[in-house]
């Protein structure tokens, strides 16, 4: 093998790692960024405009109630279990069911796993239909 050949490939492989590298550093940092800076930003975001734009200018909330520190407990107390009890209702009686239907009529990976769970569950019908059939038939032997 000759140098620039050695050369080709000690490149390739340089930069093949650096490419796989670089691959799994963004991807650790979309999952860092976007569940839970994103989140925790936002929140940060969504209680100090509430705050400064409804919640201090309210007549009726004592002066003593409104500084920042109380209303983030508040906030917190009030805001995050509203939020579970509003994530459970939709999932159990609200749009969550609807939008899993959408997505594995849409998705062609979907389909294809929901066709071949349904074939399955097909096939384990039929084991149970033979085995209740071989169950009757040795109950009337007896």
């Amino acid at each position: 093998m000759s140098k620039s050949d050695e050369r080709y490939l000690s490149t390739k492989k340089f930069l093949r790692k650096a490419i796989d590298e670089g691959a799994r550093l963004r991807q650790y940092f979309l999952r860092g960024h976007g569940n839970w800076f994103a989140l925790i930003f936002s929140l940060i975001n969504f209680t100090l405009i509430f705050y400064n734009l409804l919640f201090k200018n309210l007549f009726f909330i004592p002066e003593v109630l409104k500084s920042f520190s109380v209303f983030f407990i508040v906030f917190g107390i009030i805001y995050f279990p509203i939020a579970v009890i509003v994530g459970w209702l939709d999932f159990k009686k609200g749009t969550y069911k609807a939008e899993q239907q959408l997505t594995r009529d849409i998705s062609p990976i979907w389909k294809e796993v929901f066709n071949k769970l349904d074939s399955l569950e097909k096939q384990n019908q039929d084991v149970l239909e033979s085995l209740k059939t071989i169950e009757v038939s040795q109950e009337r032997l007896k």
